[in-house]
């Protein structure tokens, strides 16, 4: 796998399926998330999608599901590695539990990680990887519990997003991940969630980067931007790519 720039489509929820390709073209972006909770709700929606694609000449590199590991839901998990599959999307973005990993018991980790082999087993057979949020609220809010989840899941094809946590040790995180890590959501927030530029982050960000390029190629995908504005994204793709160029 190659590093490949790219956004989510959540991060333009408003505009239609056609109108974020068009965001992708305009932004020379070949390379989109899509979310299931707008664009990509049910296999049907992303047979529409696929062909949008197709027409601009975008990949879809991964379906961005909402679907939460011990929520048994196992047949609406299906319905979207379905989708994913449609998209040709190669990966399907899920979250581990609803619990941060300080308030899991040890009952609720043994439940996440047999539910979690049993995900794995169904998106395998749609030639899936499966992959987690890195977020708050979620088992994997940290690295120590990411890969403590991991090595305990034994499954060496499952991986795990990062991106940087307001409350936490952001490039320690990052450095324990590495090893299971396939892409990273990029985006310019402090601690009370407001949102920046991208460039405002440049420093933190020019770090991140650094340390991933220097071990492995993982995708780099934007999510939301400064008031939601298509001006704002066009200057952080431009930020973006000049991060990953290494300037």
């Amino acid at each position: 796998m190659t590093a490949r720039i790219g956004f989510t489509s959540v991060t333009f929820r408003s505009l239609s399926a056609k109108e974020v390709c068009e965001t992708a073209v305009k932004n020379g972006i070949k390379n989109i998330e899509w979310g299931a909770d707008v664009h990509v709700p049910s296999p049907d929606e992303a047979k529409k999608v696929r062909a949008l694609c197709d027409t601009y000449g975008i990949e879809s590199i991964s379906l961005g599901s909402y679907y939460r590991v011990g929520d048994g839901d196992f047949a609406g998990f299906e319905r979207d590695c379905r989708s994913a599959q449609i998209l040709g999307a190669g990966r399907i973005r899920i979250w581990l539990g609803r619990r941060g990993s300080a308030d899991c018991t040890e009952k609720d980790r043994a439940e996440l990680v047999s539910m979690t082999r049993i995900l794995a087993g169904i998106a395998e057979q749609y030639a899936l990887t499966l992959a987690f949020e890195f977020h708050g609220k979620t088992l994997n809010d940290n690295g120590r519990s990411c890969m403590s989840f991991l090595n305990e899941l034994d499954r060496p094809g499952v991986m795990t997003y990062w991106q940087p946590l307001a409350y936490a040790e952001n490039l320690t995180n990052l450095l324990t991940v590495m090893d299971r890590l396939t892409a990273v959501h990029v985006f310019s927030w402090d601690d009370n969630n407001v949102r920046y530029p991208l460039d405002a982050m440049e420093n933190e960000w020019k770090i991140y980067i650094g340390e991933i390029a220097a071990q492995k190629d993982v995708d780099y995908i934007l999510e939301f931007v400064k008031d939601d504005s298509p001006q704002q994204f066009a200057a952080d793709v431009r930020t973006l790519k000049r991060l990953t160029e290494g300037k």
